[in-house]
């Protein structure tokens, strides 16, 4: 919520609750937002992880796409990357880094993976990814890179795990790369942005450090929900397993 909104809905809890306790202005809690550390939680990892990479952007300031379309994109739209590594077995955030829009998500790669805890045993990106730092920074942590190379890619030399993949894609081709390397396993991450839009395609804060600390309070809300419970999706005529 942007912050009248927030001062507006706890002041009539507030009152709902029947409780004299005072709620700082908005001028406050915008005040604060560039100050406050967030404390994402984040549960032990029980073995290896597997972990799953992407980024989306949410836009700030916020400008009328049909004015967009009309007038092209104006000097205060702009956008803040938001980069998530994301645990394939809990589906929790275990890692998140928040950008401008100049930054590419390769560039940011080795300080989100630097956030993950514990062993790692695999890493699953896009194409974004395929590039010599990240491979770097996964094989740095003893991980399997599971990342298609570009269009056009072509070996590198020296026995690099890349090649493998190229070797791996040219005998089973695309698809059967990706079912065998468990690559499919990334749409947790693409899951994770949709979850994270979920409360809002926007960022309401004004400065960067705000938007930094807004994106972590989205994050924090995320792993709380996740914690509580997950839903568990079961296709039509069959039966859900006995917890």
């Amino acid at each position: 919520m942007p912050y009248g909104a927030t001062e507006g809905l706890m002041k009539s809890l507030m009152r709902l609750s029947q409780l004299d306790l005072p709620v700082p202005d908005h001028t406050h809690m915008s005040r604060r937002a560039g100050e406050i550390s967030v404390k994402i939680p984040r549960r032990p990892r029980k073995g290896p992880t597997h972990v799953v990479v992407d980024s989306t952007g949410l836009k700030i300031f916020g400008e009328g796409e049909w004015k967009v379309r009309q007038h092209g994109v104006g000097k205060r739209r702009t956008w803040r990357k938001i980069h998530l590594a994301v645990d394939e077995t809990t589906k929790d955030i275990i890692g998140i880094e928040v950008t401008t829009a100049d930054w590419g998500d390769s560039e940011v790669f080795p300080r989100l993976l630097d956030q993950v805890e514990g062993e790692v045993s695999q890493v699953s990106a896009d194409g974004a990814y395929d590039t010599k730092g990240c491979h770097a920074a996964i094989a740095d942590r003893d991980a399997r890179a599971t990342i298609p190379p570009r269009d056009g890619a072509v070996p590198w030399g020296d026995d690099h795990p890349r090649d493998g993949i190229l070797e791996e894609i040219a005998a089973k081709g695309s698809a059967g790369w990706k079912n065998d390397s468990d690559y499919h396993r990334r749409s947790i991450a693409e899951n994770m942005m949709y979850r994270l839009k979920q409360l809002g395609d926007s960022l309401y804060s004004r400065t960067f450090e705000r938007q930094v600390t807004e994106a972590h309070v989205r994050a924090a809300i995320i792993n709380t929900f996740t914690y509580l419970g997950m839903p568990q999706s079961v296709g039509v005529g069959q039966s859900a397993p006995a917890a």
